[in-house]
């Protein structure tokens, strides 16, 4: 018998990246400041950003399906291989950046310091300066507060695919003592091809409009109620059902962006900020690029081709879930949660910051 170990790649992955200047350190769990500021409605139907989303969404949707899933014969294996492999790798990047960017824009600080520059330098200037130079939003007037809030929820969703990736993996090796699952997988190169293919189109296409992914700035408070947008269980709430958890990295960590992928976060509160001066629908082809980041897009095409090259050296069937585990969820959450690095102890009284609102 194999050993699953041996269908990983060995393959290194080296992500470089744009250091940025300031790296944001953030506690989950800490009450944002000034938390008044009345949203702003949606107007002129749906942005490159909240058609962007449904796609990050689709994906959530089906790790959370995965976690409940039966696997007791072949035919539910290969359901449950469709469901974790069916992701296009280009929109689910660029939903997250969506999901990433509508967090950041729930910031009541930073929206507010998006608003005060666009007061003192003008509209049309501020647009321009954060097309021209996706690192100076987060510089911006709270701007730490709306990089936190983002980790914060970045964190947790990685910590939800890894969850359901460790299932996985686990099943995998208990697969092993099971007839059916140790036998040698039937077609698998046709299989490999059906995953391919399954790749190349986006999931969340022909999907209906959900209001719960069209998030307004400043309309949810995430760091109160963790089931709103953004917040730790917005995924597992949004899904419904019983399998709603409590998903969250520990209270007593501070987080910062980690240098090499600081551009994902750059480009969520760029695109932030836009939205909190209503200017993402004006210029919605700049904006679309902004959705698009290149290393980000490279760690998940990685990831997919890892796949790939791991189900096309499988010979028995518990193998594929073992290639699901760690290529379609495991390495898709590092991809998430590479933008967050643990910050020093000397910057963990900094990180944590206020607890309760500032007085109006």
């Amino acid at each position: 018998m194999r050993s699953l170990a041996a269908l990983t790649t060995t393959a290194a992955i080296a992500l470089g990246g744009v250091a940025s200047a300031q790296t944001g350190a953030y506690t989950p769990g800490v009450t944002p400041t000034s938390p008044q500021i009345a949203p702003q409605a949606v107007a002129g139907g749906a942005t490159p950003v909240q058609s962007a989303v449904h796609a990050y969404a689709a994906f959530q949707k089906d790790v959370g399906d995965l976690r409940g899933a039966r696997i007791g014969n072949a035919n539910e294996l290969e359901s449950a291989l469709d469901t974790g492999a069916r992701h296009n790798r280009d929109a689910l990047g660029r939903g997250w950046i969506a999901y990433g960017a509508m967090t950041a824009a729930q910031s009541p600080a930073f929206v507010r310091g998006v608003r005060e520059a666009a007061a003192f330098y003008g509209r049309d200037a501020v647009v321009n300066g954060m097309m021209a130079d996706t690192g100076w939003a987060r510089l911006l007037k709270g701007g730490d507060e709306a990089t936190g809030m983002v980790l914060a929820a970045t964190v947790a969703d990685a910590s939800r695919i890894n969850d359901v990736a460790e299932r996985y993996r686990e099943m995998a090796y208990s697969l092993q003592r099971q007839r059916w699952a140790n036998a040698v997988a039937p077609q698998q190169a046709m299989r490999v091809q059906r995953v391919r293919d399954l790749g190349r189109t986006d999931a969340s296409s022909g999907a209906a409009p959900n209001p719960r992914l069209y998030a307004a700035p400043t309309t949810y408070t995430p760091w109160t109620d963790p089931t709103a947008f953004g917040g730790r269980r917005f995924w597992d709430a949004l899904r419904g059902g019983e399998l709603v958890t409590e998903v969250s990295a520990p209270a007593a960590l501070a987080w910062r962006i980690k240098p090499e992928r600081a551009e994902a976060i750059n480009r969520m509160t760029t695109i932030a900020a836009l939205d909190a001066l209503g200017a993402t629908a004006e210029q919605p082809q700049r904006v679309s690029q902004l959705l698009s980041e290149p290393r980000s897009n490279s760690c998940l095409e990685m990831a997919q081709l890892q796949l790939y090259q791991c189900m096309s050296a499988a010979r028995f069937r518990y193998e594929n879930a073992f290639c699901m585990s760690q290529h379609a969820l495991r390495d898709v959450g590092q991809c998430i949660n590479g933008v967050a690095q643990l910050a020093p102890s000397n910057a963990l009284a900094q990180a944590i910051g206020p607890t309760t609102p500032a007085r109006q």
